[in-house]
């Protein structure tokens, strides 16, 4: 810190923003629930100050990038006029949103790829070294607000039944990716840091995520993280590991802590599920009069879609169709009412296949255009079916490429390997694995930030290891 006081550079505001994220997420979640009627937070306009000041910063000063900084954002801008276009003619009653909601959507994504712009544009340049250090005081000031909604008795549960506490926060499983990609990125400091520091940070992490938040993405997601970590250690070392008493006590550590949260918080996360499960066989499909394979409402619009009593203008042919086709198939798997990810999968393959449209194929349906439980939130199917393939390639194309080719070479030279490109590739795949299970992952804005920081530095690994 002092470093940067005496040196200070404009690049050096990417820090002061990761530093604010935590602090602006609590402020958000805050206001809209003092002011619920509100549209949009102050933050929504805060959080634009640095990145704004940053990209100007690139446009004027940066000559060589002005061309490319036009052609994309030309490229991004017809883009989001042909997808709101498609949106707003194919919109039906049934639309979960507006076409605001629709554009908040696109924009957030659209913040996304600038960050990653940005970040890309300074790393390139050498510049922001220390970034995975400020990860950590992001992390910092997450675990410190988080801790400190639960002890001032303030905290947000997790769950509607009061299980779990998610602080100042919106979605309980959004904040569990954000701390588990962070340990991503600050794990590998142990190497190069003050432990003590990093171990203090990890263990209340690890508290918070298997006993406090109540998800199974914090419960399981924090022992895949460190084993993950540790074989990637032993397996990829540059020189001969030498386990000292220090590092083995530690270990021991995290293993006591990680059976205690299993043992004891795995039960209570667990038996909810089962308890989701008990409700779900409560759901009869009244023609079988069995346990119905698709949620309650679902059944109800099928049987007014078979009695020819369903509104088109509520909901269109192409609607109608994937529903049924959905029920059919949901009977087959027999699947459970309750697993509304799947049903959501096939509800939104079935609809463009009965949908026949080029445009929608290439600009998508929206995000929000159906009903509220067939809103995919699985993100990157959801970012296909929901943005079209161009919204895909333009949104989620350059953390798939990073993907292939890092996952390319390390097969194809594992050997070189380390421990650090290995965990980094972990990282990035298991980023993809929250974002199918979890959802909220890519669209949550700080975490789209850590994701972004990640993805730049296993590229930038790749490049180190002369791949």
């Amino acid at each position: 810190m002092k470093k940067i006081k005496e040196n200070w550079k404009i690049e050096y505001l990417s820090y002061l923003f990761l530093i604010l994220s935590p602090f602006l997420d609590s402020f958000s979640y805050l206001f809209h629930t003092w002011f619920p009627n509100a549209l949009v937070s102050p933050t929504v306009l805060l959080r634009l100050v640095i990145p704004i000041i940053l990209f100007v910063y690139l446009f004027l000063n940066q000559k060589k990038r002005r061309r490319e900084i036009f052609l994309f954002g030309m490229i991004y801008f017809i883009y989001i006029i042909g997808h709101l276009s498609c949106y707003y003619i194919y919109q039906t009653n049934s639309a979960y949103g507006s076409i605001f909601h629709e554009m908040q959507y696109l924009l957030n994504y659209t913040y996304m790829m600038v960050i990653f712009y940005i970040l890309y544009c300074f790393r390139q340049d050498k510049k922001l070294n220390d970034i995975p250090r400020y990860v950590s005081y992001f992390l910092w000031g997450y675990i410190a607000l988080l801790y400190c909604s639960i002890l001032t008795g303030t905290s947000s549960s997790t769950y509607i039944d009061g299980i779990g506490y998610k602080g100042w926060n919106a979605s309980g499983n959004a904040v569990g990716s954000i701390l588990l990609l962070c340990l991503i990125i600050v794990l590998p400091l142990f190497k190069k840091e003050k432990k003590k520091h990093q171990i203090i940070l990890t263990i209340l992490t690890a508290i918070y995520l298997m006993c406090l938040l109540g998800t199974r993405v914090g419960l399981l997601g924090f022992p895949i993280v460190i084993i993950v970590f540790i074989l990637c250690n032993i397996f990829f070392p540059k020189r001969k590991i030498i386990l000292s008493k220090k590092t083995i006590f530690i270990l021991f550590t995290f293993f006591i802590l990680i059976s205690i949260g299993l043992l004891f918080f795995g039960t209570r996360t667990l038996e909810r599920q089962k308890h989701l499960e008990e409700e779900s066989s409560q759901v009869l499909d009244d023609k079988t009069k069995e346990e119905a394979h698709v949620t309650g409402d679902a059944l109800s619009y099928i049987r007014q879609i078979e009695e020819k009593r369903m509104d088109e203008h509520f909901m269109d042919n192409a609607q109608q169709k994937a529903l049924l086709d959905m029920y059919h198939t949901a009977n087959q798997l027999q699947l459970s009412n309750s697993n509304r990810r799947v049903q959501q999968l096939l509800y939104h393959t079935y609809l463009v296949k009965e949908q026949h449209s080029i445009s929608r194929i290439l600009f998508g349906n929206g995000y929000l255009s159906n009903y509220s439980e067939m809103t995919l939130e699985m993100e990157i199917p959801a970012m296909l079916y929901n943005f079209g393939i161009f919204g895909f390639i333009l949104y989620l194309g350059i953390y798939m490429w990073i993907v292939v080719i890092c996952l390319f070479d390390f097969f194809k030279h594992i050997n070189r390997v380390t421990p650090t490109y290995a965990f980094y590739l972990f990282g990035s795949l298991f980023t993809m694995g929250l974002s199918m299970m979890a959802g909220y992952t890519f669209f949550h804005v700080s975490c789209m930030v850590i994701i972004v920081i990640l993805y730049l530095l296993l590229y930038e690994e790749r490049k180190e290891m002369n791949l």
